[in-house]
């Protein structure tokens, strides 16, 4: 969450809904409406959303709109209501709650780090922002961790982030490869605050952040990408295997993350229907990040 010194009072929408699917669909609607959302698994059945709006959002169409989300996810909404947080310092909350990462060979900081990049590592400068991923999500930390390993043993020439968010795959991808890297977003504030840690990570002339729904866009759509990463939402990345088989390149590699385990059917049965198959799964607190390949090209 952003937030700027002694920031005034915030609102929090809190909701308990019971099934995986149905919390991700909740998530979803509220994540238009709000700065910030989150989901905690409370037990194996039961979900706990968090949302936080600048101001109140919680109306009778909205109770029902999250029911009717939960149970069409074959889930249902437990409870939903809304409260009024005081005025605290939003930043310095944030800075605290986000110390360094160390995830493979990236070290992921804050603007507020003081220190020096430990040697041999590549340093990424990120805050908490409207946008996903600052790498202390599970989803995030897989991903990484997959390009990681995945260019040890490859050499990618064009890479793809679908659902950039922050950027932080992008930088990552841009900072590893050192090749141009195409990064999109449906969400316009995502996309500005892209383009933002692309600068202050000096690769804004390695990267290209478009916004556009998916794989559909006309600079998107000229060229295959050999590297494709995707870390958005189990249902998105199932409805989106027709366009990634079209997008990725013959023996190309697809990094999808998430999703939690019990979800890896749900996505990986559409793209292996398109001939792109699971590689290796990498599995980070409950939640998935799958690697998958497309089959080569016939001699």
């Amino acid at each position: 969450m952003r937030g700027r010194e002694r920031e005034g009072a915030v609102w929090r929408v809190l909701a308990r809904v019971c099934g995986a699917d149905a919390a991700t669909a909740v998530l979803a609607l509220l994540d238009d409406l709000a700065s910030a959302v989150s989901a905690f698994e409370m037990t194996p059945e039961e979900w706990r959303v968090e949302a936080y709006p600048p101001s109140p959002v919680l109306t009778s169409a909205l109770v029902a709109q999250s029911a009717l989300a939960a149970a069409a996810a074959g889930g249902a909404l437990v409870e939903i209501g809304e409260e009024k947080l005081p005025a605290r310092d939003w930043l310095a909350e944030n800075q605290l709650a986000f110390p360094p990462l160390r995830i493979g060979r990236f070290f992921i900081y804050g603007s507020h780090h003081r220190g020096r990049v430990p040697a041999g590592a590549i340093g990424i400068m990120l805050d908490a922002a409207t946008a996903f991923g600052t790498g202390e999500h599970p989803s995030t930390r897989g991903c990484l961790m997959a390009l990681d390993d995945l260019s040890r043993c490859r050499r990618f020439r064009r890479p793809l982030d679908v659902g950039t968010g922050t950027g932080i795959l992008a930088v990552a991808a841009a900072k590893l490869v050192h090749r141009r890297v195409l990064a999109s977003d449906i969400d316009r504030g995502a996309v500005r605050v892209a383009r933002h840690n692309f600068g202050r990570n000096g690769v804004a002339g390695l990267v290209r952040v478009r916004q556009a729904p998916g794989y559909r866009d006309r600079v998107l759509q000229r060229s295959r990408y050999d590297l494709v990463l995707s870390n958005i939402l189990a249902r998105p990345l199932a409805m989106l295997a027709r366009d990634l088989a079209r997008t990725l390149a013959p023996g190309g590699r697809a990094v999808l993350s998430g999703l939690l385990r019990r979800q890896e059917p749900i996505v990986l049965s559409p793209h292996r229907s398109r001939g792109i198959v699971l590689e290796r799964r990498l599995v980070v607190d409950g939640w998935s990040t799958l690697v998958l390949r497309s089959r080569p090209q016939p001699e």
